[in-house]
């Protein structure tokens, strides 16, 4: 008896199923993110000291963007003399010229010594998540001398990305 009640129950439920209708509907969610426009620079030398024998040193910036075209790079010194050349200057206003050459793997050697024209601006149009090295080359025109004003002589170099 136990097992025709169960029987019956089960041929109930299956049989009850075929004769009710399933109603459906969906739903649409649409995702997305906005990551915006941005440029970084890393593994930025410190600093650059120059020797007073007139030796070169140099300096090191990379830059990484993540889009493709619509930046430029702009660098430029802050000290120059009245003939636009590059220049260390003390805080007494002294100056000693200097000589300054960028290189990179996208824009190859650039040299800075005539900076009347204003900035060098590099415009990049491909270049998407590519790492553009770069190093700075520096070194007095002149070694100092015993007639050398004494003092600390400095100078900063920028570099700027518009995008």
């Amino acid at each position: 008896m136990k097992i025709l009640i169960k029987t019956a129950i089960v041929s109930a439920v299956l049989l009850g199923s075929g004769f009710t209708q399933a109603a459906t509907t969906a739903a649409n969610m649409l995702m997305g993110v906005d990551v915006p426009k941005s440029c970084t620079f890393s593994d930025v030398s410190s600093g650059l000291a120059l020797p007073e024998n007139g030796s070169e040193v140099q300096g090191t910036f990379t830059l990484t963007c993540n889009m493709d075209g619509g930046f430029n790079l702009s660098t430029f010194l802050d000290s120059v003399d009245n003939t636009g050349h590059p220049t260390v200057v003390n805080s007494d206003g002294v100056s000693l010229p200097i000589t300054v050459t960028l290189t990179s793997n996208v824009y190859g050697s650039r040299s800075l010594d005539n900076a009347s024209s204003g900035p060098f601006i590099w415009f990049l149009s491909t270049w998407l998540n590519k790492n553009i090295q770069s190093t700075i080359k520096a070194k007095l025109v002149t070694p100092t001398t015993a007639t050398t004003p004494a003092g600390v002589y400095t100078d900063t170099f920028r570099v700027n990305v518009n995008y």
